[in-house]
C-alpha cells in the first residue's frame, strides 16, 4: 500500500539511517526518562514527509520492552540534526506503531 498524502507510511523495518537518528536523540531521551539504555535498537518505523521527515520508531530497549520515539529530521540545508518530539514508554515488541 502506498503512503497517503499527508499521512504516515506503512510500517517498515528500521534502516541504518533510522538507527542513526535514534542514536542522536538517545541522550535527550535518557535524560527525560531518567535512565540509561544498555540496549537501544531501532526495530521498525513509520514516516511522514513534511518540510523534513517525521518518524515514529519502535526501539528495543531489552528484556522484551520497547519505547516508541517521535523524531523530526529537518531538511538537509538547515544543517540541523534530528529532534526528539515525543516518546511513549512501556511498549512491547508486539505493540503497533501509531502517531501520537
Amino acid at each position: 500500500m502506498s503512503q497517503r498524502v499527508g499521512g504516515f507510511s506503512e510500517k517498515k523495518d528500521a534502516t541504518p539511517d533510522i538507527q542513526e537518528y535514534c542514536e542522536k536523540v538517545k541522550p535527550e531521551l535518557e535524560n527525560k526518562m531518567g535512565t540509561n539504555f544498555g540496549t537501544f535498537k531501532a526495530e521498525s518505523y513509520i514516516s511522514q514527509v513534511v518540510a523534513g521527515l517525521n518518524c515514529i520508531v519502535k526501539v528495543n530497549i531489552g528484556g522484551g520492552s520497547c519505547v516508541h520515539i517521535k523524531i523530526f529530521v529537518p531538511l538537509p540545508h538547515t544543517n540541523e540534526g534530528p529532534q526528539l518530539n515525543g516518546y511513549q514508554p512501556s511498549k512491547t515488541l508486539t505493540d503497533p506503531i501509531k502517531d501520537f
